[in-house]
């Protein structure tokens, strides 16, 4: 059996303009837009980390 690599749901709402530069990108990439999504989040708590490392030096 499958293990779930993902199991906790989120919804957000985004703008007509958001979600179809979202679609275009994630066509070109041939991924889904939650893949898409879920890189750009970990991309963002990626950064994050680093600008708190810097700031505790």
């Amino acid at each position: 059996m499958k293990k779930k690599v993902f199991t906790r749901p989120v919804s957000v709402v985004l703008t007509n303009e958001m979600f179809d530069e979202i679609k275009v990108i994630a066509d070109k990439q041939d991924i889904g837009i939650s893949d898409y999504i879920r890189e750009a989040i970990q991309e963002k708590l990626k950064n994050k980390k680093t600008t708190t490392i810097k700031e505790e030096k």
